[in-house]
């Protein structure tokens, strides 16, 4: 547990707690919750480290200890039996698939080839050299188990910030009506693309970036889109946001109204660079 922990710190004069975590779901995660009992603040921040240590180690891809790792080793020779976090998260990803007409996919070629037996929970690849990859699912997924760890404890003023592109708010921010969220343009720091007011909600950013490209495959194609934009969801539930905004950066036009009518979405915004 101890690699996961960064930073902490109480300001007593504003009750703000602030705790960082830099190798989190691979990125940065921020923490910023507002009550003048730093006990309770201190309460909660355990609680969401642990659930973000638990999480990797069902989510992550590239960790040899961890439960996706294996079933990407194994699933491709005979039915995996699998843990009640990742069957949901599975199956999550396959309404996700249904909905955007397979553009959001998260084995990146075709989710159809993962059978998915709801009597015993496993999980089955019926082509041998498939992966799957929850780099568009986990941080979204993350942030709707943190929500209920704020709640349970009566924290009613929080921002959690995965590294800019998966924000969690509750309430609002202690000077404002709202948390402001700024939408940065990647290729011109100092700019601001535009900003979202969150309260009580959810917001995902996906997107090219200087640094961070080819990252988002087209199922169809097989190639990464090297669009310069960026998409931001703004939404009630984490996941959908994620999800959308990740679909959206590959989706065509023609498809757009159909799959956004199977989302609740406040607003969506789709820059181009």
């Amino acid at each position: 547990m101890e690699k996961l922990s960064a930073h902490v710190d109480f300001h007593e004069s504003s009750g703000l707690f602030h705790a960082s975590l830099t190798q989190a779901m691979g990125t940065r995660l921020d923490a910023i919750i507002v009550d003048a009992d730093k006990n309770k603040s201190v309460r909660c921040w355990e609680q969401i480290r642990n659930e973000i240590f638990r999480l990797s180690k069902s989510f992550s891809k590239f960790d040899k200890e961890s439960e996706l790792y294996r079933v990407n080793q194994l699933a491709n020779r005979a039915p995996i039996a699998v843990s009640d976090t990742l069957w949901s998260a599975l199956v999550d990803c396959k309404k996700y698939h249904q909905w955007t007409v397979g553009y959001f996919d998260i084995s990146q070629r075709n989710y159809d080839h993962v059978v998915l037996n709801t009597e015993n929970h496993t999980v089955y690849f019926t082509e041998k050299s498939l992966q799957l990859d929850l780099g568009a699912y986990a941080k979204g997924y993350a942030l709707e188990r943190i929500r209920p760890i704020l709640l349970s404890e009566d924290c009613r003023c929080a921002l959690i910030n995965f590294g800019n592109s998966s924000v969690l708010a509750v309430g609002a921010h202690p000077h404002g009506d709202t948390w402001p969220i700024g939408i940065n343009d990647p290729y011109h720091p100092q700019q601001l693309l535009g900003s979202v007011s969150l309260k009580d909600s959810t917001l995902s950013t996906s997107g090219n970036t200087p640094n961070h490209t080819n990252h988002i495959l087209n199922p169809f194609t097989g190639k990464p889109t090297d669009a310069r934009k960026i998409v931001s969801v703004k939404a009630n539930n984490a996941i959908d946001a994620e999800a959308l905004s990740t679909t959206l950066m590959i989706l065509p036009d023609h498809l757009m109204a159909s799959t956004l009518a199977h989302f609740a979405v406040d607003e969506y915004f789709i820059f181009d660079l």
